[in-house]
């Protein structure tokens, strides 16, 4: 655990009443993935704010802007898989499907 960041005495580590403990535990390694990555150039706030974004994204399937899902993307390579960008779903998609398409 000394390889843990998360400081449990923040707002951004509590569970939330709602959040099953499997939720909490993935989000609980998005913070600190996140808090290793940026360092002290993240606030507690938005350490928070990203954190239940990261939840709404993985486990409701929500979309946010370009700015905040490329974060998310970051420190969570299952939600890059989850969520390509239009541009890279259409990279991704087979040449004959696109052709067809047009």
């Amino acid at each position: 655990m000394a390889d843990f960041a998360v400081d449990f005495t923040k707002s951004y580590a509590r569970r939330r009443p709602d959040e099953p403990r499997s939720h909490y535990s993935s989000r609980l390694k998005f913070i600190n993935a996140m808090i290793k990555g940026e360092g002290d150039n993240v606030t507690d706030e938005r350490i928070e704010v990203l954190s239940h974004c990261y939840s709404n994204v993985k486990y409701l399937s929500n979309i946010y802007g370009p700015e905040i899902m490329d974060c998310l993307r970051t420190y969570d390579p299952e939600i890059a898989r989850m969520h390509l960008d239009p541009a890279e779903e259409a990279e991704a998609e087979p040449p004959g499907k696109r052709a067809r398409e047009e």
